[in-house]
């Protein structure tokens, strides 16, 4: 009978993840490709090759953060000429991030959602 609860233990232990995400979703209402790099403190991750008028959703992994304040700041740059604009948006602290963000990319406008 202990030899069941161990293992069964072992089993719903290892199904648990300790990573910390958060789960963006990007909608690029360009006529042209682009890529979105987006950076919390010393960690960062680039969405890349986002088609025009797509709908695109990812991961961004923040199991490294380090444990401080600090802004988001999102990098879009258009896949084509490789031009590029930088926005800073919300706050942190303590290096925990919230588990969704929603862009809306048009343009040189970038509306951000941060939500749990």
């Amino acid at each position: 009978m202990k030899l069941l609860y161990v293992i069964f233990s072992l089993c719903l232990f290892s199904a648990c993840s300790t990573k910390k995400v958060t789960e963006f979703n990007i909608t690029n209402n360009n006529n042209y490709p682009i890529s979105v790099k987006v950076t919390t403190n010393n960690v960062s991750q680039t969405f890349a090759g986002i088609k025009a008028g797509e709908k695109f959703t990812g991961l961004y992994d923040w199991t490294t953060l380090e444990k401080k304040e600090g802004q988001w700041v999102f990098r879009v740059q258009n896949d084509q000429t490789q031009g590029a604009d930088e926005f800073t948006h919300g706050y942190y602290t303590n290096g925990e991030l919230f588990n969704y963000v929603t862009l809306d990319c048009k343009g040189d406008q970038l509306k951000v959602q941060i939500s749990e």
